[in-house]
C-alpha cells in the first residue's frame, strides 16, 4: 500500500472519510474541499482517505492553504493513493 498523509481541516474527516458533504454549512469551504479533491486525482490518480489522526491544533498554515482555506483546527488525513480511480 502506498500513502501520502496532510494536515487538513477537521471538518472536512466526514465528507473525506464517509463521502457525505451534507454538513457543510459555507459553500466556499466546501468548494475548497471539491478542489483539493480533484487536485488529488490529478496528482495521484485516487483521492481515498483511509484514516483520521486526533487533532493537530489550530494552525495557521497547513496543507489545504494553497486551496484558499484560512486558519482552523486541524488533523492528519492519510490516503491509500495506490487505489486508483476509488473515488
Amino acid at each position: 500500500m502506498v500513502t501520502e498523509s496532510f494536515d487538513l481541516p477537521i471538518h472536512w474527516a466526514v465528507a473525506l472519510i464517509n463521502g457525505d458533504d451534507t454538513g457543510f454549512t459555507d459553500s466556499d469551504d466546501l468548494r475548497a474541499m471539491q478542489v483539493f479533491e480533484s487536485w488529488m486525482l490529478k496528482k495521484y490518480g485516487s483521492c481515498w482517505c483511509i484514516d483520521v489522526t486526533d487533532s493537530q491544533g489550530f494552525q495557521r498554515y497547513h496543507d489545504a492553504h494553497q486551496f484558499g482555506v484560512l486558519a482552523c483546527e486541524v488533523a492528519t488525513f492519510t490516503f491509500d493513493i495506490s487505489l486508483r480511480g476509488m473515488k
